[in-house]
């Protein structure tokens, strides 16, 4: 075992390390959030190698009783994955937070959008500021099945053919994603505008979405911007205050109802394991419901002798 350094100095270089594996800047955000609150508890100068079973247990009866359950496996998985790290590092001999285990997470039903929902909020005319562009977020969210991070980060250059988009999600890992008819055409629509808008104040920028409001500047739309966008499209279309990633939801969602594969689903969304997909499985009563009518004896349909 290497010498030991104060926990506040292994987070620095825990943090580092984790940049330098190309972890997203989300996760790179809850790893300094829950570690910092597990080091406050703990100490800062405190040495890795004090770092026992009993303290971070400690540390979780300190927590809010008020936390979420998912926010407590969350704040575990961090220290975990910390401690693992150590343990790599031979900072610790032994991981003290093996066979560790959270609160059971109670399987909350994401809230999707309805596919009327969905034809109301893109459909038809937008009133908003820059109505070409703020389709073609709708699109990327709905459509292809974007999370907002991505929609934020599209590059002019990331369209390889007319119907297929190059994302990069979380950990910046790539996959090509599907553009349909109505995203093509809202693109089609937006890009004259785009250049027109750039021209006028001979500016430039790869980014696909860009600020449009009265300071000349190509800033990229951020997430937050996004989500007001979304909001004020719901607002203006009457429909409830949806989540960019309800729009996610409903296209993973939808698609399901519509028979595609749990599996491309998943290869379409970017999830690393088919298990954080299959909640798509269990979110589909509409489905589920059409089955049971034509498969079972006593549904009420027809069936042949």
């Amino acid at each position: 075992m290497t010498n030991p350094i104060p926990v506040l100095k292994a987070l620095q270089m825990f943090l580092a390390f984790c940049s330098a594996r190309n972890d997203s800047p989300n996760t790179l955000r809850a790893y300094n959030r829950d570690l910092l609150s597990f080091i406050n508890c703990i100490g800062h100068g405190t040495p890795v190698t004090e770092i026992t079973r009993k303290r971070i247990r400690q540390y979780l009866f300190s927590l809010d009783a008020n936390l979420k359950r998912t926010t407590v496996k969350r704040k575990i998985a961090s220290v975990k994955s910390f401690c693992n790290w150590l343990v790599c590092e031979s900072y610790l001999d032994t991981n003290p937070t093996e066979g560790m285990a959270g609160p059971r997470a109670h399987h909350v039903l994401p809230d999707v959008p309805s596919e009327a929902d969905m034809t109301k909020l893109i459909d038809g005319e937008l009133s908003s500021a820059c109505p070409e562009r703020d389709r073609v977020i709708l699109e990327l969210l709905y459509s292809c099945g974007l999370r907002a991070s991505e929609v934020a980060g599209v590059d002019v250059d990331d369209f390889k053919a007319e119907n297929i988009l190059l994302v990069r999600g979380k950990g910046r890992k790539e996959r090509l994603v599907p553009v349909g008819k109505k995203a093509q055409l809202a693109i089609a629509e937006w890009l004259p505008v785009r250049k027109k808008l750039l021209a006028e104040q001979e500016l430039d920028t790869p980014a696909l979405l860009f600020s449009t409001g009265p300071r000349e500047s190509v800033e990229r739309l951020d997430v937050r911007s996004i989500r007001r966008v979304l909001r004020q499209v719901c607002a203006l279309k009457k429909l409830p205050p949806y989540h960019p990633h309800q729009l996610r939801h409903a296209c993973a969602t939808h698609m399901h109802d519509h028979g595609a594969p749990i599996q491309v689903v998943a290869a379409m969304l970017g999830h690393a394991r088919l298990s954080t997909a299959q909640i798509y499985t269990r979110v589909s009563p509409v489905r589920m419901l059409d089955v049971y009518r034509k498969a079972h004896p006593h549904a009420g349909g027809q069936h042949s002798a």
